[in-house]
C-alpha cells in the first residue's frame, strides 16, 4: 500500500484544540451500514447487556521539561522508560542545535540529564538520556515541575495550560508510564462510567503509550514502516474475564486503538486473550486478522499515521474514507481533543 493512500485534508478549524466541556457531550458517529451522529452519552443506547468493554487504565506522566546546554534552550519531551534502575530514558529533544552525546542538559530544579545515546528510527532521532538522580526524585521533580505532554499538532497552536492536567488525562488513570492519552477514553465522564457499569462488564488492561504514536509514516510503502514498541499488561483475571463472556456470546469492546493493540498482542488464534506481560510492537494494517473484539471506540486520526492504518485494517480503507469525509462534511472535530467513533468489525 502506498503513503498516498493514507492522505487527506483536513480544515484547520476541525482540529480540536480544546476539548468538549462536559467530556460526555461530544459528537460520536456509529458507523454501521450507514453513519450516524449521536452525542457521546449516547453509547448507552448502542451498548447491550453481556457487552464487555475494555479500558486501558494508564496514566500520563508530566513528560515534558524545559533546560538549557551550554545556555541553548532545549525542549525534552520523554518518551519511554528504557531503564528505571539507572534512570534512562528515551526522549525527544528539541533545540536550535543538535544535541550530541556526552552533553549535559541543565534543568531549573536541580536536575541534570546526560546524552548517552542517540539511536535513529524512521528517520527520527531518539536521544537516551541518564538523569542525575534516581526514579523516585525524577518522578517527584515531574509531578512538581514537568509539563504534561500534549500532542505536538497542539503546541504548535497554542500553550500548555495548567488545565490540561485534567483534561488529557482519563477518569480511569492509574498506572504511571504513559507520555501521550488513551484519547478514546476521553470522552468518558464519571456520570456516564456509573451509568454504563450498571449495563457491561468493564475490564482494564494496561499500554503505556510513548511518543512513537504520533510519528507518521515515512516509508512509499506502508508495510515497510517500522513500528515503535510499548510496553503493557493484562493480568490473568482479565483476561479470563474477557473470555468468559466471549465465549457466553458477548461483544467486546476496545475504547482506543491502544487497547486494540494489546488485545492483538496477546491473543491466541481464535482470538482468546492470554496474560500478557512485556513489549509489543505489533503493527495492525490492512491484511491483519483481527479476531480478538468486535467493536472499537476510537477518535479521528492524523493522515499518514499507524493509527489510521489500524482503523483500515479494522472496517476496511473505502469505509474508512468515506467515515473521514463524512466526518469532514458534519464539521466533526478531530484528534486527541476531537470527537469519536464506534465501529464495528466489518
Amino acid at each position: 500500500m502506498k503513503l498516498e493512500q493514507l492522505d487527506y485534508h483536513i480544515p484547520k478549524n476541525l482540529i480540536a484544540t480544546e476539548p468538549t466541556k462536559p467530556r460526555d457531550e461530544s459528537n460520536l458517529v456509529v458507523v454501521n451500514k450507514e453513519f450516524e451522529v449521536i452525542k457521546f452519552k449516547e453509547i448507552l443506547n448502542q451498548l447491550r447487556k453481556g457487552d464487555t468493554l475494555v479500558f486501558n487504565n494508564t496514566k500520563v506522566i508530566n513528560a515534558h521539561l524545559d533546560g538549557q546546554i551550554k545556555k541553548r534552550k532545549v525542549s525534552v519531551n520523554l518518551n519511554k522508560l528504557i531503564d528505571k534502575q539507572k534512570t534512562i530514558w528515551s526522549a525527544f529533544l528539541k533545540s536550535n542545535k543538535k544535541p550530541m552525546i556526552n552533553e549535559e542538559i541543565i534543568f531549573p530544579f536541580d536536575l541534570k540529564a546526560k546524552i548517552i545515546d542517540v539511536i535513529k528510527n524512521n528517520n527520527t532521532d531518539f536521544f537516551q538520556i541518564q538523569f542525575s538522580c534516581d526514579y523516585e526524585k525524577l518522578r517527584k521533580i515531574l509531578n512538581s515541575f514537568g509539563k504534561i505532554p500534549l500532542p505536538p499538532y497542539i503546541k504548535k497552536i497554542r500553550e500548555i495550560k495548567r488545565k490540561d492536567s485534567l483534561d488529557y488525562q482519563t477518569i480511569f488513570a492509574k498506572t504511571e508510564g504513559a507520555v501521550a492519552a488513551p484519547t478514546a477514553s476521553l470522552h468518558f465522564s464519571e456520570k456516564l462510567f456509573e451509568k454504563i457499569k450498571k449495563k457491561v462488564n468493564i475490564v482494564y488492561v494496561t499500554l503505556h503509550i510513548n511518543g512513537g504514536t504520533f510519528l507518521p509514516i515515512k516509508a512509499e510503502n506502508v508495510f515497510e514502516h517500522s513500528m515503535h514498541s510499548e510496553f503493557g499488561v493484562i493480568s490473568k483475571k482479565s483476561a479470563e474475564i474477557i473470555n468468559e463472556h466471549k465465549k457466553r456470546g458477548g461483544r467486546v469492546i476496545a475504547v482506543g486503538t491502544t487497547v486494540l493493540r494489546l488485545l492483538e498482542s496477546s491473543k491466541d488464534k481464535n482470538g482468546l486473550i492470554k496474560e500478557f506481560n512485556g513489549e509489543t510492537d505489533i503493527y495492525l494494517k490492512p491484511g491483519s486478522k483481527i479476531n480478538s473484539v468486535d467493536g472499537l471506540i476510537t477518535n479521528f486520526h492524523t493522515p499518514k499515521s499507524t493509527l489510521l492504518l489500524l482503523v483500515y485494517a479494522f472496517i476496511g480503507e473505502q469505509k474508512t474514507k468515506k467515515l473521514y469525509e463524512y466526518a469532514i462534511k458534519k464539521k466533526l472535530r478531530f484528534f486527541s481533543y476531537g470527537d469519536a467513533c464506534l465501529l464495528w468489525k466489518m
